[in-house]
């Protein structure tokens, strides 16, 4: 009961956290469910994008890549495994060399890298679909 008695009377909290300017974080400002909402509403739109993402890419494969249907398949679980693959490596290197901020922010170029080079190809495919007409 006195454990009790002693956490309702702390300002801070004693495990050591701090806010965004480095101070201790203030146990009445700290914890609320705004923060587990966001995360669950990010994962859920990911995880949105990430199957849409699988569709379409079925769709693009066979009908602008004139790929079959098996072979669409085969490259879309291709893909697939890819995207697991690296989130696994990503775990990797943030745990063990980078920390999560050098390990977002160096995938996060690559993602910008790899963004740039799929609209280069798709304005290319863009023109050529432009001459067909």
């Amino acid at each position: 009961m006195e454990e009790k008695i002693n956490k309702e009377h702390q300002v801070c909290t004693s495990d050591g956290a701090i806010d965004s300017h480095g101070h201790p974080a203030v146990r009445k400002k700290t914890g609320d469910c705004v923060a587990a909402i966001l995360i669950l509403v990010n994962q859920g739109l990911a995880t949105l994008a990430f199957f849409g993402v699988g569709v379409n890419l079925v769709l693009f494969l066979t009908r602008v890549m004139g790929q079959d249907n098996a072979e669409a398949a085969n490259s879309v679980s291709k893909w697939t495994g890819t995207v697991y693959h690296f989130s696994l490596l990503g775990a990797f290197l943030s745990d063990s060399y980078w920390g999560r901020y050098m390990t977002c922010a160096i995938f996060q170029v690559i993602f910008v890298i790899l963004f740039l080079f799929g609209f280069e190809h798709w304005v290319t495919l863009l023109q050529h679909h432009i001459e067909l007409f």
